[in-house]
């Protein structure tokens, strides 16, 4: 009778106690708000990078409608409930009744002026302004003003039609303003991400870390998230009046600055590069290796028989 093969004996406790214990490292989460979190989305998918671009591009948006339904619809409101019975544009040139000129509506945030005679020198009283003039259209700000010509020559306004048509669309065209400029800041930051590799690179190669294209360009697309919660910031002290426009034009500047920092330093805290010991034009070395390799292979009957078989 075959002998009966004997159980491995059983692990103590103190044994299972000393065994070592294989520890993950823990994967990265969370909106980064420092270098070593900026450079963690180099180690993690795309997903992470869109997701929290996402939740930018809300806040952003959102700040933005504040502004655009609390300040600039109200004075739109008013501006085309004022609308004359007949006005519009007739080759060109302005027409509208002499005694509905002026401002039509206005607020710190926005006002709206007819003067197709240039009569009066209205001044600069609101962050944008925009004024209607016989051959153009001027809009001034803080950065001076611009005058644009009319894009129709014949453009009719009538009060029965453009007053619902503006109470059908107004929802939307906010919205839409705001989804826009939510969308557009998370292009630019890709944009600017792609841009930033190269310097990144740069940085982590004299710094000896980890590269690649893919890592560092989440790497630096990620290290505008931080700049743009300073954005949104903003925008929302401006929509809350804690800001005035002078103020935010501050922070977009500084904003910028943060952007290029995080850049900058993020790549400092990737991990550290791994190089080989293996020289790769050592043809000598590498030959012999393998010469060895293939002997240690051979079993011992091939050794000792036949050489021509």
């Amino acid at each position: 009778m075959e002998p009966e093969e004997s159980a491995p004996p059983a692990e103590t406790p103190e044994a299972q106690e000393s065994a070592p214990v294989e520890e993950t490292a823990p994967v990265p989460s969370g909106f980064p708000f420092s270098f070593s979190g900026v450079a963690s989305f180099a180690a993690t998918g795309w997903g992470r990078v869109l997701f929290w671009q996402a939740v930018l591009a809300i806040a952003l948006g959102g700040s933005v409608m504040l502004v655009l339904g609390q300040y600039w619809a109200p004075v739109l409101d008013a501006a085309v409930a004022q609308l004359p019975e007949q006005a519009g544009l007739h080759e060109g040139q302005l027409h509208w009744p002499a005694d509905q000129t002026g401002v039509l509506a206005e607020n710190n945030y926005l006002r709206i002026i007819i003067d197709p005679n240039s009569q009066q020198q209205h001044g600069q009283l609101a962050d944008l302004q925009i004024e209607f003039r016989r051959n153009s259209w001027v809009l001034s700000s803080v950065f001076g003003y611009l005058d644009f010509p009319y894009a129709v020559d014949e453009f009719s306004i009538n009060r029965e039609t453009h007053i619902p048509w503006w109470g059908s669309r107004r929802p939307f065209l906010l919205l839409g303003g705001s989804v826009a400029v939510g969308v557009s800041y998370c292009l630019l930051t890709l944009l600017f991400g792609f841009i930033g590799v190269w310097p990144a690179k740069t940085v982590a190669f004299f710094a000896d870390r980890e590269g690649g294209l893919s890592k560092l360009w989440r790497l630096t697309t990620a290290a505008w998230l931080p700049a743009g919660a300073l954005l949104t910031m903003g925008c929302l002290c401006y929509a809350l009046q804690f800001l005035p426009l002078m103020g935010l034009l501050i922070l977009i500047l500084l904003h910028l600055i943060v952007g290029w920092v995080f850049l900058f330093f993020a790549p400092f805290f990737l991990p550290p590069a791994v190089h080989t010991a293996e020289n790769p034009f050592d043809i000598e070395d590498s030959h012999e290796e393998d010469l060895e390799a293939e002997e240690s292979e051979e079993s011992p009957s091939d050794r000792s028989g036949n050489p021509f078989t």
